[in-house]
């Protein structure tokens, strides 16, 4: 019967480069960093109870190796060879379920490490009978909370982006013990790529170093991500609908995606390999499901009937005590304001008929532990998926959230429908305990102050 260390011996046979060895000895922060080599946060994403997704970029395309070890041993040394331009994605698997993992790329050869990136972590899911708390932080459309998000600017541009993008309501993220974090879309503001630069792969990739090679530093590390996108991780949805396209946006679009499969670790080299619409169960804790509600996008649909049964399996069969449903556009009908209720067609509430579907079968299951995330309206709330009614689909909390951008509209939502409303940048953290059946919201401000709490108790 094969040991975890033999299997990796066994990999490490298999995958010229790869060498497995003990850790003792070995302290990574004697290593100095080098932000000229590695200026963007190498970051792990997707983790399962096995397995870790890790992406990283080195600058100058030099061999490197990638090392992931516990605070007992390395597991793993990944000999990283040049590929033309130094955007590398590795999948690790054989991992021990609920242990922590530390990550970070090296230059020259171990046991003599030179220069490194920094260090991040992640803790692998624990098996799915264990049921333990989870915190997750949620960002969405990151900003300076002004009106104006922060857009990068290519070289032509008056004020081209010349250095890294920083973000304030980030800086304090280390203070919190997280176990993932969800990103739900706008996580860059593209639009000029596509605009000025003909949106070639090269300048998305290019430009994505504005984002990654600044605020994110603070918060990516902490944590393993799970992402979504919308729509400026190419450009303003205004500029195309994607059920009435051409050759050249099909192009753009093609373009935009394969540079975030190449930067983001979503456990997939490419969209055809596998979706953005995907779902990870943290134990008998939470199944979250993350959606794809930009590209697949029809006239009267919000999303492919294959993800919207998708979304229905999990509500209905997840073991989980509870189903967050990670969703960039919110589910939650908002029309106490004429401008908010004319602005709808980002929003479930604009297709009524998948909208339907899920609430039926929120209504049918009584399903009360199913909680939405969302962001896209450039704000933050807490409250319920409708104004009035007690059942399921009307009572159902939904969190929004803004890491910067600020919506002047938000002054219009119900108090009644919505405990929270806040337009500043805030970092909200989930908490479900499974065992009390609670989920505790809690929202941090800018300056890593409290602005808002509440257990919700009634899920």
């Amino acid at each position: 019967m094969l040991t975890r260390r033999a299997l990796l011996q066994l990999a490490a046979a298999a995958v010229p480069g790869l060498l497995v060895g003990c850790g003792a000895g070995f302290d990574p922060d004697a290593v100095p960093e080098s932000i000229t080599r590695f200026p963007r946060t190498p970051m792990s994403g997707d983790v399962t109870s096995t397995r870790a997704v890790l992406t990283f970029h080195v600058a100058d395309d030099t061999p490197v190796v990638l090392r992931v070890w516990t605070g007992e041993e390395v597991v793993l040394d990944s000999a990283i060879e040049p590929n033309g331009d130094g955007f590398h994605k590795v999948m690790v698997d054989d991992l021990v379920p609920g242990t922590e993992y530390h990550y970070a790329v090296f230059s020259g050869k171990p046991r003599r490490f030179e220069e490194r990136s920094l260090i991040g972590r992640f803790r692998t899911w624990p098996s799915e009978d264990t049921r333990e708390p989870v915190s997750i932080a949620l960002l969405a459309c990151v900003g300076q909370g002004t009106i104006l998000p922060d857009y990068y600017y290519p070289e032509g541009m008056p004020v081209p982006t010349t250095e890294p993008i920083q973000w304030e309501v980030f800086t304090h993220a280390r203070e919190h013990d997280l176990d993932a974090i969800v990103h739900l879309g706008d996580q860059a503001y593209l639009d000029y790529v596509w605009e000025l630069q003909d949106g070639t792969v090269e300048a998305y990739l290019n430009a994505w170093g504005a984002f990654h090679g600044g605020g994110y530093r603070d918060v990516y590390p902490l944590a393993p991500l799970y992402a979504t996108w919308d729509d400026h991780e190419a450009t303003d949805n205004s500029d195309f609908d994607p059920w009435d396209t051409t050759p050249e946006i099909d192009a753009k679009v093609a373009n935009a995606q394969e540079a975030w499969y190449r930067v983001m670790p979503i456990d997939a080299m490419t969209p055809s390999e596998a979706p953005v619409w995907r779902s990870f169960r943290f134990g008998g804790t939470v199944e979250l499901v993350l959606l794809d509600c930009r590209y697949e996008l029809q006239e009267d649909h919000l999303m492919s009937t294959a993800q919207l049964d998708f979304l229905l399996d999990r509500i209905e069969s997840s073991p989980c005590r509870f189903v967050c449903v990670a969703t960039p556009r919110p589910f939650a009908n908002i029309t106490s304001d004429p401008a908010l209720a004319a602005d709808n067609q980002d929003r479930w509430e604009a297709y009524t008929a998948d909208r339907g579907r899920v609430t039926a079968l929120l209504d049918a299951l009584d399903a009360r532990h199913v909680v939405f995330v969302a962001g896209d309206l450039h704000m933050n709330y807490l409250g319920r998926v409708s104004l009035e009614g007690d059942a399921p689909s009307q009572d159902a909390w939904e969190v929004c959230v803004t890491s910067g951008n600020v919506n002047p509209l938000a002054g219009g939502l119900s108090r009644e429908q919505f405990e929270l409303v806040d337009t500043r940048p805030h970092l909200p953290i989930l908490t479900f305990d499974p065992d009390a059946g609670t989920i505790h919201v809690a929202f941090y401000a800018r300056d890593g102050s409290l602005t808002f709490e509440r257990t919700l108790d009634d899920v």
